[in-house]
């Protein structure tokens, strides 16, 4: 049964209603919470999206060189990886969350913990090994540009 409520169009929006939602409802969260709870839904972003291309180049090569160029061409990302002495680290003068950009969400601070939790499974799965992951700066906090450094 098909109707004006259950198109697809419609229940975008709907969805987007309920995800913006929960996440002015999460303010009320301590900020640990949040951060852990976003974190989680990056991680489940990136399984549903880039991880399998994360994990084919890890089979690829373990040359942290050819996997930054490799997550540069593959992996759809706001900003270009670059690696100087073990730190791996990224700008992106826009927000780099689909759902943001294509105004499913709105931008705020607490989401932009999604994007971190992305981040680390991400690298997590192109290094094989646990990678510890900071958001130095985001737009969604106030900032001009998003900032993230993954340390290996």
């Amino acid at each position: 049964m098909s109707n004006k409520y259950n198109s697809k169009k419609a229940l975008l929006e709907r969805s987007s209603r309920v995800i913006n939602s929960i996440i002015n409802g999460m303010e009320e969260l301590s900020i640990v919470k949040r951060r852990k709870i976003m974190e989680k839904s990056g991680e489940a972003c990136a399984i549903a999206g880039s991880y399998e291309i994360a994990k084919n180049i890890s089979e690829e090569t373990t040359c942290i060189e050819e996997i930054i160029e490799k997550i540069n061409n593959q992996i759809p990302w706001c900003g270009q990886w670059n690696l100087k002495d073990n730190i791996i680290r990224s700008i992106c003068n826009e927000c780099g969350c689909p759902l943001v950009r294509n105004k499913i969400v709105n931008l705020n601070s607490t989401f932009c913990y999604c994007s971190l939790g992305w981040v680390k499974i991400i690298f997590k799965t192109l290094l094989k090994k646990p990678v510890h992951v900071e958001m130095l700066k985001s737009i969604g906090a106030g900032d001009n540009i998003c900032e993230y450094v993954v340390y290996i």
